[in-house]
């Protein structure tokens, strides 16, 4: 079988940190081959002092950090790795580097940023989740990661109908080491009350409704639970809801203790995405626990 080519976006070294042990948790070692990727940023103005001065500007601005615990880190525990070392806009080299290496898996780190933050300051975590083809698994700087390795963890694969939905729960197997991981399925039903306009609810049983999206969102689960099942993870657990989907994953994921949120992404357009939302960028703003998204090429 061969090996997932994981691309690490690093930063500051303590972030490295928590992404490098996030990764280490949830991934199975003898699987994976892994890219550390640390990118200096430069503006036109600073490449221009740059080539200036490139001693004063290296001094300054590049190569800050030490990583030298990552990558005993990563030593300690025998995987394979490499460092790469670019300069340029960070999120285009992170999309290009995944590009060049087929990256199964892209991990970036997140600052929770508001949306207003990231439409106009612009987020690097935004841009790699919304633009690379790879999966790619968004980490808070806020996240708090044991240094232990779990003898297993929890995941909270949330679905709908969409083959993209599919598409992730059969990708699951290849990012990370499914046979420690506890599987939660969850469905959020949405309201019929949020999709029918209130001057027909005299014409409509609501009640009805109600019902038949439940028995559509249990045949959904079990349809889901058959791809998981394959792949025999450590357990699975199947579980409907109905609500506000963005809201109910975040609270599902931190009163279950999930060390994992796994989304499909349904590959809006960016400027529909803008308007309309999207629940995995809802979710990376609001939740500090890592969130996979997970899209078909």
């Amino acid at each position: 079988m061969s090996k997932t080519k994981i691309l690490i976006a690093i930063d500051d070294p303590s972030w490295a940190a928590i992404i490098v042990q996030s990764l280490f948790n949830l991934i199975k070692k003898e699987n994976t081959e892994i890219f550390l990727l640390n990118v200096l940023e430069t503006t036109i103005a600073e490449e221009e002092y740059f080539y200036s001065a490139p001693e004063k500007f290296i001094k300054h601005e590049a190569r800050k950090a030490n990583f030298a615990y990552v990558q005993n880190l990563l030593e300690q525990n025998k995987f394979n790795y490499q460092f790469i070392f670019k300069e340029g806009d960070t999120a285009e080299n992170i999309i290009n580097t995944a590009r060049e290496l087929d990256a199964g898996l892209v991990a970036v780190g997140s600052h929770n940023k508001k949306i207003f933050e990231t439409l106009l300051l612009g987020s690097v975590a935004y841009k790699v989740s919304r633009t690379c083809k790879s999966p790619v698994m968004i980490i808070s700087t806020k996240y708090h990661i044991h240094n232990t390795k779990k003898q297993d963890f929890n995941v909270l694969l949330a679905v709908d109908r969409s083959k993209t939905s599919r598409f992730a729960a059969q990708s699951l197997a290849g990012l990370i080491d499914l046979q420690r991981a506890n599987i939660d399925i969850l469905n959020v039903i949405i309201p019929p009350q949020k999709v029918i306009p209130p001057e027909a609810y005299v014409y409509t049983n609501l009640g009805k409704i109600i019902d038949e999206s439940k028995l559509v969102s249990g045949d959904l689960l079990d349809s889901i639970e058959e791809i998981v099942k394959e792949h025999e993870p450590h357990s699975i657990k199947k579980v409907s809801l109905m609500g506000e989907p963005d809201d109910l994953i975040i609270d599902y994921a931190e009163k279950n203790s999930i060390d994992l949120i796994v989304m499909g992404s349904h590959g809006k357009k960016e400027l529909a995405a803008l308007f309309l939302g999207s629940i995995s960028t809802k979710i990376s703003e609001k939740s500090e626990i890592p969130l996979l998204i997970i899209k078909k090429k």
